[in-house]
């Protein structure tokens, strides 16, 4: 397998959400109390929306319209949960490897095209 940039940023960007999950679970996991244990996973939620900019920013937008209709209708989320951390890791990866890896690159080849094109 050739090491291309792509796939060495890639790699390193996968990394980069792994090691933020990581720190979820056992930073936040030991903190007893509730306020401190949902202040460490805003700050998680906070660096992965940085590692997915922008699109990140429209998913945390997405969980934060949905948790307050439901709060709306009369449905509580309860603190900061590992499902809930989960939950909401597992989204930003999405959205951040569809914009990295599949729009960006596909965007990009696109603007070579037209430039390679003749008019």
């Amino acid at each position: 397998m050739k090491l291309t940039m792509m796939n060495l940023f890639k790699v390193v960007w996968l990394i980069a959400c792994f090691v933020m999950l990581a720190w979820t679970f056992v930073a936040c996991g030991r903190e007893a109390n509730d306020t401190l244990r949902g202040e460490c996973s805003i700050l998680a939620a906070i660096i992965m929306a940085f590692l997915t900019f922008p699109v990140g920013l429209l998913w945390w937008l997405l969980i934060s319209a949905t948790g307050y209709v439901l709060s709306l209708v009369g449905i509580e989320i309860g603190g900061a949960s590992a499902i809930a951390d989960l939950v909401v890791w597992v989204g930003f990866v999405i959205v951040g490897y569809i914009q990295w890896f599949k729009l960006v690159p596909w965007i990009v080849r696109r603007i070579r095209e037209r430039k390679q094109s003749p008019v």
